[in-house]
């Protein structure tokens, strides 16, 4: 299969990987057969893009590191508590959400068996959703980097544990915020971002109080959006008075929000992305923290058409652990645009005069220089 954007997708294409609603049901299911009137109603959700099966690239399997079916109780649970949440006043809110703690563990133990059974965890971020649940998948996808990057720190089950819960529920603060301000379809203002930012605190606020939850969960929520050298967010901390979990997520979250789209612009290409966070090690993140982060990114997720030096372009089809920035690549058009009757494979490992140049629908990503918005989402 590739990923193909949905301007260059075509009636009668059948769709590769599964599209999930907000709440983690199936709205498209793999292997279903695209028409105008579907690919329409993806376009008016804000999907930019769609897993399609190619003859050419059949044998090519972009999974998940979890399983789709605890992906989707993920989806269900962190849904479902956001609602419970969101029917009750401010007042309730504040004290334990009966079960809560239960529910989640029993989620994040599903998420850790799935990435305990692999031995290399990479990370390809291939699910694709819509704008409007948007907090849900980046939920589950920081707890699922978040929790990788613990598991090759050497963190054992109760500290992964802590880790995990508190990156699915460390945007829970958003519920507090007026409806209008996360509905708003524009790049915030700075008074909109002000507002934004007292999430930390709301999300502190509620986790602290539920039962099951630990305190380090908890901080996850209220620190994740502070930074090495003071520039962040509520309290401005520094250096090792930010708690290791929070910068953890901190970094997942920073990475996942780049690499999505939003209505107000579209995503940015994995290698910029992963360079800006390369880049902020030692002043935004720990050196350590970062590293280890690397280790489980796909700068060119498998399945994800490119364009090499040489004008040639083809599909990921490989993606070497040791080395992911140069990728085994399956050449379907020459330099001229033509189309290669037996498309063969270039592996960039060994290939040192090429790479990729990059990624051939162009039209999906942001090309303006990566800043970090906070908060985005």
């Amino acid at each position: 299969m590739r990923l193909l954007s949905l301007r260059h997708v075509q009636a009668g294409m059948k769709l590769g990987r599964t599209v999930f609603t907000e709440d983690g049901k199936v709205l498209l299911g793999a292997g279903m057969q695209l028409n105008e009137r579907l690919v329409s109603g993806l376009r008016r959700m804000g999907i930019d893009s769609v897993y399609i099966d190619d003859p050419r690239t059949e044998d090519i399997e972009v999974e998940d590191v979890i399983r789709p079916e605890t992906r989707q109780d993920a989806l269900e649970t962190i849904h479902k508590t956001v609602q419970q949440l969101r029917n009750t006043n401010k007042l309730a809110r504040r004290v334990s959400v009966k079960d809560m703690g239960m529910h989640f563990q029993q989620v994040f133990h599903k998420i850790l068996t799935d990435l305990s059974g692999q031995k290399d965890v990479i990370i390809h971020l291939s699910n694709i959703s819509s704008h409007s649940g948007a907090m849900y998948h980046h939920s589950v996808n920081v707890s699922v980097m978040a929790t990788a990057v613990g598991m090759s720190l050497g963190y054992n089950t109760n500290q992964l544990r802590d880790l995990g819960i508190g990156a699915m529920l460390h945007d829970i603060g958003k519920i507090e915020l007026p409806k209008e301000l996360l509905d708003k379809k524009e790049r915030w203002n700075k008074e909109e971002q002000e507002i934004a930012k007292t999430h930390t605190r709301l999300g502190f606020d509620i986790l602290r109080k539920q039962h099951d939850i630990s305190l380090l969960s908890a901080h996850v929520a209220f620190q994740h959006h502070e930074r090495l050298d003071g520039s962040g967010y509520p309290q401005q901390l520094q250096g090792n008075k930010i708690h290791e979990y929070a910068q953890i997520v901190g970094i997942c979250d920073l990475y996942d929000s780049l690499t999505t789209p939003r209505p107000w612009r579209k995503r940015f290409m994995p290698h910029d992305a992963l360079e800006f966070i390369l880049g902020s090690g030692g002043f935004l993140f720990s050196h350590h923290l970062v590293d280890a982060f690397r280790r489980h990114i796909a700068v060119f997720p498998l399945g994800s058409g490119v364009v090499l030096n040489t004008g040639e372009s083809g599909v990921v089809c490989r993606v070497d652990p040791e080395c992911c920035h140069r990728p085994t690549v399956r050449i379907m058009q020459d330099g001229r645009g033509n189309d290669i009757h037996d498309p063969y494979e270039v592996d960039l490992k060994y290939e040192l005069k090429l790479f990729v140049e990059q990624f051939e629908n162009e039209e999906l990503f942001e090309f303006q220089q990566v800043k970090e918005i906070s908060p985005e989402y």
